[in-house]
Formats: C-alpha cells, sequence, structure tokens
C-alpha cells in the first residue's frame, strides 16, 4: 500500500516532543539525540520542501492553464492567417492547442507559429500577429509554461528527496520507540503518543489505532 508521508511527519515531531519533556529518561534523550534526530531531521526537512514544492507546482499549473486558456483562441486565428499567406509553413502545427495533451507538445506548437511568424517580421500581415494578441498572450504563455515545467521537476526531485529519507527514518523511528516502550512502559503516555499500530505504509492517516501490540509486531521499514 501507499506510504502515508504525513501521518509519519506527524509522529516524528512527537517523538521529539517525548524527549524534549521535563524530567525524561535519560536514556530516551540520549538515543533520540544519537540515534533518532538525523534521520528525522532530513525526513521532516525533505517533508516541508515537498510541502512547499507542491504549492509551487499547483501555482505555475494553474497560471500555465490559464495562459493556454487564454492563448487558444488567438493562436487559431494566428494559425488561419499564416495557412492563408504561407500554407505549406503549417502543416504539420496542429488547428488548436487545445487538441494536445501535454504541455510540452503546446509548447512546441507555440514555438513553432512564432518561428514560422518571425520569417516573415517585416510583413503586414506578420506584424500584425507578432504585435497583436497572438504576438503578447505567446510570449506570456511561453513564459507560464516553462515555469510550469520548472516546477514539474522541483516537484519530482522533492518527491525523490522525501522518499530517501523515509527509510532510515522510519528504522531510527522504531528503534526509538522500542527504547520509550522499554523504558517508560506500553501504557505510558509517551509511548501511546509515537506508537502506531500500523506501519505508515499500511493504512489512512486516521485508520491505526494507538494501542500497544506484544513486542516484536513492528512491520519492517519501507523504502518507497
Amino acid at each position: 500500500m501507499a506510504i502515508d508521508y504525513q501521518r509519519f511527519e506527524r509522529y516524528l515531531r512527537r517523538c521529539k516532543e517525548v524527549a524534549n519533556e521535563p524530567g525524561m529518561n535519560p536514556i530516551v534523550i540520549a538515543v533520540y539525540q544519537e540515534a533518532l534526530d538525523g534521520p528525522a531531521t532530513a525526513y521532516l526537512t525533505a517533508y516541508d520542501a515537498m510541502v512547499k514544492a507542491i504549492a509551487a507546482h499547483e501555482k505555475e499549473h494553474g497560471e500555465a492553464h490559464q495562459a493556454l486558456s487564454e492563448l487558444d483562441s488567438p493562436y487559431r486565428v494566428a494559425r488561419s492567417a499564416v495557412a492563408t499567406m504561407q500554407p505549406e509553413t503549417v502543416k504539420a502545427l496542429p488547428d488548436t492547442l487545445k487538441s494536445l495533451s501535454t504541455d510540452t507538445d503546446q509548447l512546441s506548437a507555440i514555438e513553432k507559429l512564432l518561428d514560422i511568424i518571425d520569417d516573415y517580421a517585416g510583413s503586414a500581415w506578420a506584424d500584425a500577429l507578432l504585435k497583436g494578441e497572438f504576438g503578447i498572450k505567446a510570449a506570456a504563455a511561453v513564459k507560464e509554461i516553462n515555469e510550469g515545467i520548472t516546477s514539474n521537476k522541483a516537484l519530482s526531485a522533492a518527491q525523490l528527496e522525501r522518499s530517501r529519507a523515509y527509510g532510515p527514518a522510519y528504522e531510527k523511528y522504531l528503534g526509538f520507540k522500542r527504547v520509550v516502550r522499554n523504558a517508560l512502559g506500553p501504557g505510558s503516555k509517551q509511548y501511546r503518543r509515537i506508537h502506531m499500530r500500523a506501519s505508515p505504509g499500511a493504512g489512512g492517516a486516521g485508520g491505526a489505532g494507538d494501542e500497544a501490540p506484544a513486542e516484536g509486531t513492528e512491520a519492517p521499514p519501507k523504502t518507497p
């Protein structure tokens, strides 16, 4: 099943809170600081970066979608004008941007049409297109699409980094949890706060209880 990264993030933050409690057992503090703190910090840093990357991706994707929607009609006008003036040059171009399924294909079509028109710069029809609605909105769309593509790459990189950080953090989380269980007891509020009945890769964010199972029933670490 899919790993519940968000749930795991919450439990790692709880582990830190437990280790920082006043009067905490020294071995719990030491194990957290020397075993879990580093991998947990790496995971939480990657998780926070992922949250920011998602927000940036949604913003850029929305702006690119809006720019493409506004360009579709001017694109059709420009293509039909070029098809009338220089019919051989646009045979390979789609009739509309909406007929293309990916941003990269749409970007390619826009840039090719711009290049074709630019070859005839100085003629009245080409200048009218380049200086008019198509030229202005095409430039804006190219900018937004490129920013969207960049955000896609950043999002993929953030996903990979989060996945890489998960395995080491989960392994040390299990060890820290066992120390808390043995030092403070399976019924302690601290253990119950950090205990997940199932692996964060085995269920939804709200489906697992906090009851303490018998020792040795932990799910092995999962690396995406």
